[in-house]
């Protein structure tokens, strides 16, 4: 059982500045989950037929129950990562179940490459990237970063989503094969549900797996299934840097270790921050206070009523 103190922070909209609110002691990972669980909340929200009496799940439920040590291994590696997810899920109105596609995509591993180049959580092609706005260039890849590459798939399934009419089977399906495929098998055979038509392989196999991770979520107890405890609570915020920085340095200074910091920070290939421009760090939240003073950053932070809690800016 991994236990830390958490430092509450808030953003005052009003005059942009960065509100300490109180400190308390969480725990991130324990075995049983409880109500304030993320993963609690997110299948409270789930809004899809799951399709559990479907072969094609029933055959993707077998396979993850399976390997139970794997499946949990998946979800506590989402840990870092989960809470910042499911937050942009709902802030962009789509449905809980698209949190859970960093399962199928990485394995929520950032640093996961698939054979045909795409990279990160999301699993972005450089193309797709691009169009969305991601940066990728030497020393740097945009889709790796959980901030960006989460907001670019967020805007590519919004838009997935008004194209096929919150039609969520199609939308998840041209995510994985492409919306041009989907689109020609459509107009090909004349049919538009999901389940009767005949896509790549890899894809018919991927709704099906979503949708059984999506089951099992749902109803861990059926399934035999004990869900890691995630804390409703972010676990990062993002530092704005003016000078490259390297991790091991920061890590260093600040008793964190660097596996923490390459873990929220892999689009930084060689674990240092960019020299030209304005770049990102992101930290755990109850560091953030620590990494910024040590950096020379806010010296002081007013307290405030509690409000609630978004992604901060510290700049140093």
């Amino acid at each position: 059982m991994l236990s830390c103190s958490l430092l509450f922070i808030a953003l005052n909209n009003r005059n942009m500045n960065v509100t300490y609110l109180t400190m308390v002691d969480v725990t991130d990972v324990v075995p049983v989950e409880s109500n304030d669980s993320v993963w609690h909340n997110i299948r409270s929200e789930f809004e899809l037929d799951h399709q559990v009496q479907s072969a094609r799940v029933q055959a993707e439920i077998r396979k993850l129950l399976a390997e139970p040590e794997k499946f949990n291994q998946i979800l506590e590696a989402a840990t870092p990562y989960i809470y910042y997810i499911y937050q942009q899920v709902q802030a962009n109105g789509l449905p809980a179940e698209i949190a859970l596609i960093p399962f199928i995509e990485s394995e929520f591993n950032p640093k996961d490459r698939s054979h045909k180049g795409a990279s990160g959580l999301w699993q972005l092609m450089s193309g797709t990237a691009n169009e969305l706005g991601v940066k990728v260039k030497s020393g740097y890849d945009g889709r790796r970063h959980i901030v960006s590459s989460t907001k670019a798939a967020m805007a590519y399934f919004k838009d997935l989503g008004r194209y096929f009419k919150n039609d969520w089977y199609l939308a998840m399906a041209a995510y994985n094969c492409g919306q041009g495929r989907v689109q020609s098998v459509q107009k090909r055979t004349g049919k538009n549900s999901f389940w009767q038509l005949p896509l790549p392989k890899e894809t018919k196999y991927y709704v099906p797996k979503l949708l059984a991770v999506a089951a099992i979520i749902s109803n861990p107890e059926k399934y035999g299934v004990r869900l890691p405890n995630v804390t409703n609570q972010p676990y990062f915020t993002e530092v704005k840097l003016k000078k490259s920085v390297n991790l091991t340095h920061v890590a260093k200074s600040t008793d964190l270790h660097v596996d923490t910091l390459n873990k929220l920070n892999p689009d930084y290939k060689a674990g240092m921050s960019l020299k030209d421009g304005f770049h990102t760090l992101l930290v755990p939240i109850h560091k953030a206070r620590e990494i910024s003073m040590k950096l020379k950053g806010i010296i002081a932070i007013p307290v405030v009523a509690k409000k609630q809690l978004k992604l901060i800016t510290y700049d140093f």
